[in-house]
């Protein structure tokens, strides 16, 4: 049985984490993977080197968890924007349903995860298959939430190669980003695919 004051120090403990968690990614956003130690996320989350450790004990278990964090990060917020188009049993607007996907692959939090993927791509990288693991997980959620949203027939190839080929596109327009931010060249392609999508799909009702 728990002591009366073990909750507080566990419900602590789990902000602490968090707090951790969530630094890493701005630290990662503005350093990059190689300015990612565990001081300078201590440091950004305002607590010791000791209690960071405590946690995450080396880098590479901060780094593993900072990019779990991340993918349940971006899942939950694509989850809850696209519950809140309210489309109820109808699809959903095409445009508002890829922009929300393209966001969500232009967040600061993508932007972040892109250092961890630069590393991984090096064939010694020991990340190479936690991010791809990590990442094949995300997309098959963001194409999950597009065929619901968009009341898109699954048992269509081509409706199936489009809601694919809808990721590829939004994860490049995010790598694009990264380089060039254009805000008004990502909404004019967007609504442009946007139209092929809605023209191409087939639903179910």
């Amino acid at each position: 049985m728990s002591t009366p004051h073990a909750e507080p120090q566990q419900q602590r403990s789990r902000e602490t984490r968090q707090s951790l968690l969530s630094a890493a990614l701005r630290v990662l956003t503005n350093e990059g993977l190689r300015g990612t130690t565990v001081s300078a996320v201590a440091a950004q989350a305002g607590v010791s080197r000791g209690a960071a450790q405590h946690h995450f004990p080396t880098r590479d278990a901060l780094i593993e968890a900072t990019v779990a964090h991340f993918y349940a990060k971006v899942t939950q917020q694509l989850r809850s924007s696209v519950a809140n188009l309210g489309a109820g049993q109808y699809a959903a607007p095409v445009n508002d349903v890829i922009s929300l996907v393209v966001e969500s692959f232009s967040s600061d939090s993508f932007h972040a995860a892109l250092h961890v993927w630069s590393a991984a791509a090096g064939p010694e990288s020991d990340l190479r298959d936690l991010i791809i693991a990590a990442d094949t997980r995300y997309a098959r959620e963001v194409y999950q939430l597009m065929a619901l949203a968009l009341d898109a027939d699954l048992s269509d190839q081509h409706t199936r190669r489009l809601l694919r080929s809808t990721i590829d596109f939004a994860r490049g327009l995010g790598l694009g980003a990264v380089l060039v931010d254009n805000v008004e060249h990502r909404t004019t392609v967007t609504t442009t695919w946007s139209d092929i999508l809605d023209s191409g799909i087939r639903r179910n009702s």
